[in-house]
């Protein structure tokens, strides 16, 4: 292959290998959010980027309790052969026994909607693997042959994505008070296009994403309250 055609490969490696803890445009083509396109870039703590609306009419001081439904898996996340059911099953179990400890000891938690009480929806929507991203060495010439090649012959590492959709409702009417979509994000964790991901190569990621749930539900708290004073 002529070495200009070489350098055409490698930089389309390097785009589309970049993963990001931003939604993708394919995966913000979501399964539970509404107000996608009206949703903002929020980055709450370094790498915790992700995508977030909070209604202007939310008035926090009508909720005092949180109703936190089981985490979700839509059946469009069940479908990648390097990810088993059984994985993302573990993982929605996990998330949602993680937020109920985390959230539980800032609002009470309860098992049924009433007047003063906010429902949480989560949603693993979607998973997929993509290349882990090209370092700098493999940039230079004879480094450019190496990962290119390892590439193409399906033997470099690659990352896990993981969708998950998170909507704060209103746990009597269903009005939507907040969304959000982040990605659980593991680097490098498949050694190839063929091995498949075990739980306890992502349970650490999984645990550190929920922090990402956490800041919403506080964030929202916070941006509610900016609104009530606002308009007060």
């Amino acid at each position: 292959m002529p070495y200009k055609s070489l350098l055409i490969l490698l930089f389309s490696f390097i785009v589309s290998g970049c993963s990001s803890r931003l939604p993708t445009e394919d995966e913000q083509q979501s399964n539970l959010v509404v107000y996608r396109d009206k949703m903002t870039e929020v980055e709450y703590i370094s790498d915790a980027t992700g995508m977030q609306w909070v209604s202007p009419a939310l008035e926090i001081s009508q909720y005092s309790k949180l109703l936190i439904e089981p985490v979700g898996l839509h059946q469009s996340a069940t479908a990648v052969r390097q990810i088993p059911e059984p994985v993302l099953k573990r993982v929605s179990q996990r998330l949602t026994n993680v937020l109920k400890t985390e959230l539980g000891q800032g609002v009470e938690l309860v098992d049924r909607s009433g007047v003063d009480t906010a429902t949480l929806k989560i949603m693993i929507s979607r998973a997929s693997t993509d290349m882990e991203d090209l370092q700098i060495n493999e940039v230079l010439p004879y480094g450019a042959l190496i990962g290119g090649a390892k590439a193409l012959l399906g033997t470099r590492d690659r990352n896990v994505r993981i969708l998950v959709e998170s909507q704060l409702v209103d746990s009597r009417t269903d009005e939507i008070l907040a969304e959000r979509v982040g990605v659980i994000l593991a680097k490098g964790i498949l050694e190839n296009d063929t091995v498949e991901l075990e739980y306890e190569q992502i349970r650490d990621t999984v645990d550190r994403f929920t922090q990402d749930i956490v800041h919403f539900i506080r964030l929202t708290a916070y941006q509610a309250t900016l609104n009530e004073t606002e308009q007060g």
